[in-house]
C-alpha cells in the first residue's frame, strides 16, 4: 500500500515536471524577487518548524501525562485557533504586534504563523506520547538511566516519525501562508507565497505546475535534511557519551 502511494506521488511529479518543462518562458524564475523570497521562506519555515518541534513535544508530553479537569480546559484552548477563523485572530493580534514593534519583521511573521501550526503539532505529539507505555520513565530509572538516556535512546528514536510529521506539517503550512504573512510582514517580508500567489490564479498550466513543483521541492528538501540531521544528532550524542 505504501509503495502504491509513492508511485502515485512520483507520477504526479512527473506530470507536473512535463507540463512545466513545456513552458518556453517561465516568468516565476525570472522574477527579480524570487531568490530573496526563496531564502526568506526557508528561514521563516525553519523557525516555525523548530518552535513547533520544541514546544509541541514539551506541551504534548505534559498533556499526555496530565489528568483531571484542567486537561479539558487546555483542550478547548488548543482548539480555539482551529475553530475561530485565522484571519479574525490575526486581525486582533495585529494591534499587539504594532505595539510590540513586530510588524514588518521576520520574528513577527514566525510568531503569527504559529497560530495555524502549533495547535496541530501539540495534538500530534500528545497522541504520540499517549500511545507509548506510561511506565517508560520508571523502567529507565530502575535500570539506572538518566534523563539524557531517556530522551536520546528512547523518545527520539520512537518519535522520529512523529517529529517528521510535525516538521512536514509546519513547513507546508508556513510556505503556503499568504494572508497573515502579508498582513504582519506588510509586504516587506516577502515569501514564496507572496511571489507565487498571482501564478496560481493564472490560466497557464505551465506556470501553475512550476509553482507547485517549487513548493513540493522545498518541502521535501527540508524533510530530507531534517531526517539526516535527526539521525546524525542522535549518533553524535551517543558517540560523545561513549
Amino acid at each position: 500500500m505504501r509503495w502504491f502511494i509513492y508511485i502515485q506521488y512520483f507520477m504526479m511529479l512527473v506530470v507536473f515536471a512535463f507540463i512545466a518543462w513545456r513552458g518556453r518562458e517561465l516568468a516565476i524564475f525570472s522574477d527579480p524577487n524570487f531568490v530573496g523570497a526563496f531564502w526568506m521562506t526557508v528561514f521563516v519555515a525553519l523557525g516555525v518548524a523548530v518552535i513547533n518541534l520544541i514546544v509541541g513535544n514539551y506541551v504534548g508530553y505534559y498533556l499526555a501525562n496530565m489528568k483531571g479537569q484542567g486537561l479539558t480546559f487546555l483542550d478547548v484552548c488548543l482548539q480555539l485557533p482551529l475553530i475561530v477563523p485565522l484571519i479574525v485572530i490575526a486581525t486582533g493580534l495585529d494591534v499587539w504586534f504594532i505595539r510590540l514593534d513586530l510588524i514588518e519583521t521576520v520574528f513577527g511573521v514566525v510568531l503569527i504563523q504559529l497560530l495555524p501550526t502549533l495547535p496541530y503539532s501539540i495534538r500530534i505529539a500528545r497522541n504520540a506520547y499517549a500511545a507509548l507505555d506510561s511506565d517508560i520513565n520508571q523502567y529507565v530509572q530502575l535500570m539506572g538511566g538518566t534523563r539524557k538516556i531517556l530522551i536520546v535512546d528512547i523518545y527520539l528514536p520512537l518519535l522520529r516519525r512523529t517529529n517528521e510529521t510535525i516538521l512536514l506539517f509546519a513547513v507546508v503550512i508556513s510556505i503556503s501562508q499568504y494572508a497573515i504573512t502579508s498582513m504582519i510582514g506588510g509586504g516587506i517580508i516577502q515569501t514564496i507565497a507572496l511571489i507565487l500567489f498571482p501564478y496560481f490564479s493564472s490560466s497557464q498550466l505551465q506556470l501553475v505546475a512550476a509553482a507547485a513543483l517549487c513548493i513540493i521541492g522545498m518541502t521535501y528538501g527540508m524533510l530530507l535534511i531534517f531526517r539526516w540531521a535527526y539521525i546524525g544528532v542522535i549518533k553524535l550524542v551517543r558517540m560523545i557519551d561513549g
